[in-house]
């Protein structure tokens, strides 16, 4: 089968870049023909460029071609994507992601070539102005039905957005004409039923995370917790600001992927800012006991959590989204459900004291992240979805 990929980054220390270099592997490995389209231009040298069919097509994004996107027109980005979708002739065009940095013509000249399409959300971009679905401290499908002025009337976006709200219309009404969505978790299959995509049309798919990348051994760290990722209020920050508070004699070690926005008043909670794969992230989770995951979002399989379980490390969760589906509470995780605050800080008192527990649900963890990502059983998703067939972990009709 020759499959065409289109996201945005193939860079190997960007989540999006990894999810598609896996994605590129499992699928040539199951026999299939994969071109990747890149729309911005990497700056990675290694052999992932050599080995694979990489195309960087950077979008334009000056004012004549937003006003180009919104009208459809067949503008020099189009007309690049139509020349690759004729010189390779894809049985299948595969989104990965589905987001609004998609042109809605790119959608259209996708789903009038012959080839299937299918679309794969990660976050809920494809509909919601803030990225995935959250305002005032609560998950907000407000917009996923397709009425975005709910955008402008809950000041998620001023004005100066309007342009967005419509490119997000335009693109909505190109994406229903899709022959699959790819669904990381049941509530996401929720909301996209709400979106108006028929059951028969959901096939559930996670955001594959390629295990191999990193040997790790379990190791009981000397740190107590830690929290990587995006310090904002979706992924929790605020919980675990208050519920360090009531644990004074505890310390947490935040490595955000941006500055908070506002100062963090515990002094028992450090910033440590720049640190990444390439400067000391492998032993910040190495040195951790427990790492939190407090995402409130309709979350779909996040790299943080990913890479905290291919670490061996338990995780404590809210139970939400792909949490729900992967996860049994004292087995592979900790689940609370959202926003319980006593809840959260028994979870770390006990995980801090019961290094037995620590040990059992780091396994576990492992284990699971091993069974969603086995690359032959995500090559028989993929090829079932791309065969238009209805996987068994589908939604129920």
């Amino acid at each position: 089968m020759k499959i065409l990929l289109v996201c945005e980054s193939s860079h190997k220390f960007e989540s999006g870049g990894r999810v598609v270099r896996y994605l590129t592997k499992i699928l040539k490995e199951g026999g299939h023909i994969v071109k990747v389209v890149v729309l911005k231009n990497d700056d990675s040298e290694d052999s992932f460029y050599i080995e694979n069919d990489i195309i960087f097509l950077p979008l334009q994004t000056g004012i004549k071609e937003r006003i180009e996107n919104l009208l459809l027109l067949k503008n020099n980005d189009v007309k690049r994507f139509k020349s690759i979708l004729n010189n390779f002739v894809p049985e299948v065009i595969h989104f990965a992601s589905f987001d609004d940095g998609k042109p809605p013509r790119f959608l259209k000249e996708a789903t009038s070539c012959g080839a299937k399409v299918v679309l794969q959300p990660w976050t809920m971009q494809f509909y919601c102005a803030q990225g995935f679905g959250f305002r005032e401290g609560e998950k907000c499908n407000l917009c996923a039905g397709g009425n975005y002025l709910n955008a402008l009337i809950h000041n998620c976006v001023s004005y100066k957005g309007i342009t967005g709200i419509i490119k997000r219309k335009m693109l909505h009404k190109q994406a229903l004409k899709a022959d699959v969505f790819l669904s990381s978790n049941s509530e996401l299959d929720s909301i996209l039923l709400q979106y108006g995509v028929p059951k028969s049309k959901i096939n559930r798919f996670p955001v594959p995370f390629d295990y191999t990348f990193k040997d790790t051994d379990m190791v009981d760290g000397e740190d107590d917790f830690i929290f990587f990722g995006q310090p904002n209020s979706h992924k929790g920050l605020q919980i675990l600001i208050d519920a360090f508070k009531l644990l004074p004699k505890e310390k947490l070690k935040i490595y955000p992927l941006s500055l908070p926005k506002s100062a963090i008043p515990n002094d028992n909670v450090e910033i440590i800012n720049g640190i990444g794969w390439k400067s000391g992230l492998v032993e910040a989770i190495t040195k951790a006991k427990t790492v939190l995951i407090p995402s409130l979002w309709s979350t779909s399989t996040e790299y943080s959590m990913c890479e905290a379980l291919l670490f061996k490390k338990p995780v404590i969760v809210f139970n939400v989204g792909v949490h729900k589906d992967i996860f049994k509470n004292n087995y592979n995780a900790i689940v609370i459900e959202p926003g319980n605050l006593e809840a959260y800080v028994e979870a770390m008192v006990m995980l801090n004291e019961n290094k037995e527990l620590r040990k059992l649900i780091g396994q576990n963890g492992y284990n699971t992240l091993l069974e969603v990502n086995n690359p032959t059983r995500l090559n028989y998703l993929l090829e079932e979805a791309y065969s238009l067939r209805k996987n068994n972990s589908s939604i129920e009709n």
